[in-house]
């Protein structure tokens, strides 16, 4: 249980970091309103809920 607890907090950390340098890739040429850049920023708020939970999910089973 802990163990898939960390696997996906690190699946999902690497992931937030991929998102997060795209979005700065792309938010450099386009405005922060742009429609690929709102599209990144809501999958990153997506991942990053996700991550705090299965960071709470994790300190709960310690």
């Amino acid at each position: 249980m802990k163990e898939d607890v960390l696997k996906v907090k690190l699946i999902v950390h690497d992931k937030i970091e991929e998102l997060r340098l795209q979005m700065q890739k792309i938010a450099l040429d386009k405005e922060l309103t742009d429609p690929k850049v709102v599209s990144i920023s809501e999958r990153l708020d997506l991942l990053i809920n996700e991550f705090y939970l299965a960071k709470k999910r994790y300190s709960l089973s310690s």
